[in-house]
């Protein structure tokens, strides 16, 4: 396990370090059921709500594109991107800049119909 996850404490903490671990893995639809979790444990506190909806968006994007099923990706990847944007370029011991980076390339490669998709984005830790 990730020394940057082990400060994450509580039960929705635990679902969000666990779709973290899953989203690198590449096992994406795992990765949004654990955030999906996380949402409803957020005890009420919702400030990071459309921090965790934009993490699960991205899930779902790349599950999507997994699939091939680009039309959905490309609306899932957008939405991924609103949801970030207003967060600081670290969040939560997420790199949230380098992050909306990669899924803006994931998006740009997906609207000009490339053949050419770079990886998966990873999240990676501050």
């Amino acid at each position: 396990m990730n020394r940057e996850l082990e400060s994450i404490r509580n039960d929705g903490d635990e679902h969000f370090r666990r779709g973290l671990e899953l989203f690198n893995r590449g096992e994406f639809f795992a990765a949004h059921e654990e955030m999906e979790e996380a949402m409803n444990l957020l005890e009420g506190d919702e400030s990071d709500w459309e921090f965790y909806l934009g993490l699960l968006r991205a899930a779902v994007a790349l599950h999507k594109l997994a699939d091939g099923i680009i039309d959905s990706a490309i609306l899932h990847l957008r939405a991924a991107l609103k949801f970030l944007a207003p967060y600081p370029d670290r969040h939560r011991g997420i790199k949230v800049r380098e992050l909306r980076n990669a899924l803006t390339v994931q998006l740009d490669r997906l609207l000009s119909r490339s053949e050419t998709m770079p990886p998966p984005p990873r999240i990676e830790f501050a």
